[in-house]
């Protein structure tokens, strides 16, 4: 039987709402933008830092983490057709490679990045994963994680966007598996949430102020506590070995 991801796989980049399609350059700047205001200050103050990015796409890490001056900085993915279009727009340092595949040479980083692919992972998968991210980090590295936050408003829109998502966490239960690999201190927090458009940006701050006291208001009449709730539509995972 043919798995689905056969043929999700195959050609990602372009099923996924038709992304070959699209001006790369302005969304290379936007998603960016958005990657650097939201964990490059995540990144350790030395330059010389080995970081790898896995499931890179076309570089959306990997280029403002370049920007910001980090010398030593490379990006893996499995689509040939995100890798492409990667080196078009000049980020040569963007390979075709499984995360198996990286796993396998034995290399050492001091940060390990992955933004939005654990989801992807059967729970397996994500233990695998986790448990072979932390054996290929340097003695006090880190391993920094975006994935879709289930405790979030309109949840479905993020989780169920895209059929190959496999796995969901919310706080409690990134901080359980993070804890139960071995990580001696793991972080999660909300993924950055931001109109670039600044009076739309005010409203938009009002309204999400509104709707997270309405939320905490709900958990307490549940009898419940919200300070392991985290109400962003993404989590933040970083964890220290």
């Amino acid at each position: 039987m043919l798995n689905y991801r056969d043929i999700i796989y195959n050609n990602y980049f372009s099923t996924q709402v038709n992304k070959l399609n699209v001006d790369h350059t302005a969304m290379l700047r936007k998603q960016s933008r958005h990657n650097r205001q939201e964990l490059i200050h995540l990144l350790p103050s030395n330059k010389d830092a080995r970081i790898v990015d896995l499931g890179c796409g076309f570089g959306t890490f990997v280029k403002p983490a370049m920007d910001a001056g980090y010398n030593h900085v490379e990006g893996y993915d499995i689509s040939q057709e995100q890798v492409k279009v990667a080196h078009q727009l000049g980020i040569k340092n963007v390979h075709c490679m499984d995360i198996d595949g990286f796993f396998t040479k034995g290399e050492k980083v001091d940060v390990l990045v992955g933004l939005d692919i654990i989801e992807h992972f059967t729970k397996d998968e994500l233990m695998n994963f986790l448990t072979k991210a932390k054996q290929c980090l340097n003695p006090g590295g880190k391993i920094i994680l975006r994935t879709p936050n289930m405790d979030a408003p309109h949840t479905s829109l993020y989780a169920y966007g895209d059929i190959s998502h496999e796995t969901f966490l919310n706080k409690s239960s990134a901080l359980q598996v993070m804890s139960s690999i071995g990580f001696t201190s793991t972080e999660v927090n909300g993924g950055l949430v931001r109109n670039q458009n600044p009076l739309l940006e005010i409203i938009r701050k009002i309204g999400w102020w509104k709707y997270v006291f309405f939320k905490k208001i709900v958990l307490f009449c549940s009898a419940r506590t919200w300070h392991n709730v985290v109400f962003e539509p993404n989590l933040i995972i970083v964890a220290e070995d």
